[in-house]
């Protein structure tokens, strides 16, 4: 997507929020707004969210401190040649800070909390609601348009970029219409009381009897009592599922119906929300955070989003990727597999990435990783621009003006890379291998249920193995296989997902038996309930063990299965230095289905490979050596895709990053050492040493016959 003012790819960063700069001097602005300049970004994201002051400002009163502040950064944007836009929306209006945001958020329709007060939350499914956020942004269409980031998409469409919300999360409401709303939306699921009561245990006479009281999980349930025994057949546990499945569907509803409202206050309106600001699934444990709001949901599983669901409701499908664990470790992958879901989620039309620059909260992120290389991922990721978390304020880390010279360095050499480099790549990325997300997880089950961050890890760890051997690999959900998109590919991979039964899917069930008949390689990892019922293969629970592959090794898995039945790929063993009697258990089998074959692995393979800590080599091992499965001389995730004959990329090692396009390719070094290329044609360096040598935590971009 090029901007029309500077005719570069569109670079965009959050300058400003809801109390700062507009309280400090016009000179900390005028700087600002020269430094974001100079580092290369072309347009400025405001904090302009529904106020009453902008609503004063719209009917013609004088401006507040904040809104005159906003304009005169409008106005020095302009004078430095760049565009603006505007973070328009936020998920509850924003009452979070009324001690520093001093006009009060307009609701439209808020909520009723539990307890009979004002929620002082948007009431999504209101007409008053959606109707209070279009007068909105008709305002600032009406007061601010002239300064718009304008920009040509791919298909030479015009585009004006707009944040159209930050952060949405649906919240219920504790009065007749939100149990109405509610209670219905059971009803269309359940059919009849007794299916309900089945699920719950409960004994409702009719679904007109209930009371949202009744079915919201934390108004019936101690939340850390359940997390104890998360199961999916728990009533408990389908009682919260059920209220994050309400959530996700009432999220689509809402991005469906203010799709078609925004488009009447501008048609070239390019609608581009956040959907979740501190990452999506992969993101940190904020548990481990001390004094911070809302803290609870940065864990997206206790919003009710699914990105991948509100896709088609919106523009391009966006969120913030902060590359760090869900255990607090600074890790460029968490970025490159967050931008590899935006990119599956925007096939086919304008993909817009989305990152966080500064220091973040719980760690200083880029003591360990650069700028420039995480642009090297997004750009290797397929964006056509990107927006990002930048220079904000103290209450959430951004501050980029206090960032050191060698930050700012890196950031405006990527910067000014990617808009070299982004107009050259044409056509698609290549496909290889697909990565099943785990919807149902990431929707229901918390950070606070044993063994879930391990489980949302073995995602990434699969990840990370198809990148360190060169294989092409894209995340997808299981709407998409119904879709029949998994043709695109040669082999899945489905990481855990302990809560697929509570939103099974038939159709992509039909859709992938029919693609293993015809050819296509499965592997699962334990905890996978979609093999089982596809393809009829279950594992038996087992007590933790050493497998041997050509040598013992020593894996991390939060769940032991072994196999009855199958061809044996993978024995548990005993003595490694013996390898594996006939009598030690089969840790992976294959099953051969028509011309495919389904691979069925009884621990967590992928958090194997990405585990943290190397576990030591247990006593009953005596004098053995074993390693960690990443560095076992085979790989057995590689060694099935060598034997179906799917090829590698050009250049495959561990730690670094190799996309393929159409005549390019894009290859980030996450090595802390530089690396040699051997690669004939042009190339385009962030760091250009003598031509062959890629940099440390760099990119470069090579064209290939």
């Amino acid at each position: 997507m090029i901007d029309k003012k500077t005719g570069e790819p569109y670079i965009n960063v959050w300058f400003g929020n809801f109390y700062r700069p507009a309280y400090d001097g016009r000179e900390f602005i005028d700087e600002g707004v020269r430094f974001l300049k100079d580092l290369g970004f072309n347009s400025i994201l405001l904090d302009s969210k529904a106020w009453e002051d902008f609503n004063d400002r719209y009917n013609g009163g004088e401006a507040s401190v904040y809104v005159e502040t906003q304009e005169y950064m409008m106005k020095r944007i302009a004078e430095e040649g760049l565009s603006h836009n505007h973070m328009a929306l936020y998920l509850n209006a924003d009452n979070l800070y009324p001690n520093i945001r001093f006009s009060p958020p307009i609701y439209g329709k808020s909520i009723t909390d539990a307890d009979g007060s004002d929620g002082k939350w948007y009431r999504y499914w209101s007409d008053e609601a959606k109707e209070s956020m279009i007068t909105h942004m008709r305002g600032l269409y009406k007061l601010y348009s002239g300064g718009f980031a304008r920009c040509v998409t791919k298909d030479g469409k015009n585009a004006e970029p707009m944040c159209t919300m930050w952060d949405p999360i649906v919240a219920p409401s504790f009065d007749e219409d939100g149990t109405k709303r509610y209670v219905n939306w059971l009803k269309n699921k359940y059919g009849d009381i007794s299916s309900l009561n089945g699920a719950y245990g409960t004994d409702f006479a009719d679904f007109e009897g209930i009371d949202l009281h009744d079915v919201w999980f934390e108004c019936v349930y101690n939340p850390d009592e359940v997390y104890k025994d998360f199961r999916t057949d728990n009533p408990a546990v389908r009682m919260k599922a059920d209220n994050m499945l309400w959530k996700r569907d009432e999220l689509c509803l809402f991005f469906e119906d203010m799709q078609r409202r925004l488009k009447t206050v501008s048609s070239d309106m390019f609608t581009c929300p956040c959907i979740a600001q501190w990452s999506y699934f992969l993101n940190i444990d904020a548990s481990a955070l001390s004094d911070v709001g809302l803290s609870d949901l940065w864990d997206t599983a206790n919003r009710g989003i699914d990105v991948y669901k509100t896709a088609p409701y919106v523009d391009t499908a966006h969120f913030i990727a902060v590359p760090i664990t869900p255990y607090g470790d600074p890790d460029a992958y968490i970025l490159s597999c967050q931008h590899s879901m935006m990119r599956v989620m925007n096939e086919g039309r304008e993909f817009i990435g989305g990152v966080y620059w500064g220091r973040f909260l719980y760690s200083d992120i880029y003591e360990f990783l650069t700028p420039a290389e995480m642009i090297g991922s997004m750009v290797g990721a397929g964006i056509d621009g990107y927006t990002s978390y930048g220079m904000c304020g103290l209450d959430d880390g951004g501050v980029l003006n206090r960032m050191n010279s060698h930050f700012n360095s890196s950031l405006r050499i990527g910067n000014e890379w990617a808009k070299r480099v982004i107009p050259k790549i044409k056509g698609k990325r290549k496909k290889q291998v697909a990565i099943l997300f785990p919807s149902a997880m990431a929707l229901a089950e918390p950070m606070g249920v044993d063994g879930n961050k391990e489980r949302r890890m073995d995602l990434l760890g699969y990840y990370r193995m198809c990148c360190d051997f060169g294989y092409s690999v894209d995340v997808i959900d299981i709407d998409m296989i119904a879709d029949g998109r998994l043709d695109d590919y040669r082999a899945l991979i489905i990481p855990e997902n302990d809560c697929y039964d509570i939103d099974v899917n038939e159709a992509a069930e039909n859709k992938l038996r029919e693609w293993v008949k015809n050819g296509g390689v499965v592997i699962s990892s334990p905890f996978d309930r979609v093999c089982e019922r596809v393809f009829g293969i279950r594992g038996e629970e087992c007590e933790k063990s050493e497998i041997y592959y050509g040598e013992g090794g020593i894996v991390k898995s939060d769940r032991f299965e072994c196999f009855t039945d199958g061809e044996p790929v993978v024995k548990y063993c005993a003595d490694a230095h013996t390898g594996p009697a006939d009598a030690d258990k089969t840790a992976a089998v294959s099953h051969k289905f028509g011309k495919g074959t389904v691979y069925s692995l009884g621990f967590a393979y992928g958090y194997s490979y990405c585990a943290k800590i190397a576990p030591h080599v247990p006593l009953t091992q005596k004098n053995n050596e074993l390693y960690p499965v990443q560095m076992m001389k085979k790989n057995i995730v590689d060694d099935i895709f060598q034997n179906h004959g799917i090829d590698k990329c050009p250049y495959a090692e561990r730690n670094v990053e190799t996309a393929v396009f159409d005549g390019c390719v894009i290859i980030i070094n996450h090595n802390s050492q530089p690396i040699e290329l051997n690669i004939e044609g042009e190339k385009d360096f962030q760091y250009n040493i003598d031509g062959s040598t890629l940099m440390p935590r760099s990119a470069v971009y090579a064209e290939i016959k």
